[in-house]
């Protein structure tokens, strides 16, 4: 009986440590899929934010493509309103729309035309200039210049650039051609200041005159200068 009692009991005590593995083992399957299930969630969720960080950066890089595009392209626009609108050009450079008689000059007593005095343009200094009506605003006595220079924006030389007069250049001696110069005159941008030389020496007078530019039909004020040759009276 005791024997069979011992064995009884052993026999539980076997079974129940069957089924305590057998529980841990299910624990422990339990616990691994746990794990691979939260790394495949972990494996999405990283994805997806993947997927969202790099749709994001996309958008963010098309959205700077698309700034610079419109940035070039307003840029453009701009410079053509800029053109149209006050941006006249003479030898490649703008012009300075604002100029002003010239002060401390001489005026001129017997030259062909006077001031107020209606006339047609001859010269070809700029588009739109030839045959353009004009009214001659000042005559001074003075010799005028054809000079090549460098723009002191570093641009192309400027060559034979009608005209200056003597008041607009600074030179060592006399003006006379192949001299170098300092240009002082405004007339473009860039202009003033630029280092260049005498081409050509043309005997005076030397006009200021205001027309309207037959391209653009812009009324350009006090535009120095013309010679005598370059002007023909209106009958």
């Amino acid at each position: 009986m005791k024997k069979r009692n011992i064995m009884t009991s052993l026999s539980v005590a076997a079974l129940s440590l069957s089924l305590l593995s057998g529980v841990a083992a299910s624990a422990d399957s339990m616990s691994n899929m746990h794990d691979m299930s939260s790394m495949k969630m972990e494996k999405k969720t990283t994805k997806k934010s993947s997927m969202k960080m790099t749709k994001k950066s996309a958008k963010k890089n098309t959205a700077k493509k698309s700034t610079m595009k419109m940035t070039k392209k307003s840029s453009k626009k701009m410079n053509m309103k800029h053109s149209m609108m006050g941006g006249m050009m003479m030898d490649g450079l703008e012009m300075n729309m604002n100029s002003k008689l010239p002060k401390g000059l001489k005026k001129a007593t017997h030259a062909k035309f006077h001031v107020g005095q209606k006339v047609t343009l001859k010269a070809k200094h700029m588009e739109g200039m030839y045959n353009a009506k004009a009214t001659v605003a000042g005559v001074y006595k003075t010799n005028l210049y054809e000079i090549d220079f460098m723009p002191t924006n570093g641009g192309k030389m400027v060559k034979n650039h009608k005209w200056v007069v003597a008041s607009e250049l600074k030179a060592k001696g006399a003006l006379k051609a192949g001299k170098k110069v300092t240009v002082l005159a405004d007339h473009m941008y860039d202009m003033k200041g630029a280092k260049g030389k005498i081409v050509k020496v043309h005997k005076g007078p030397a006009y200021v005159v205001t027309f309207k530019d037959t391209k653009t039909k812009m009324v350009i004020k006090n535009h120095k200068w013309l010679t005598q040759q370059e002007l023909k009276a209106i009958k």
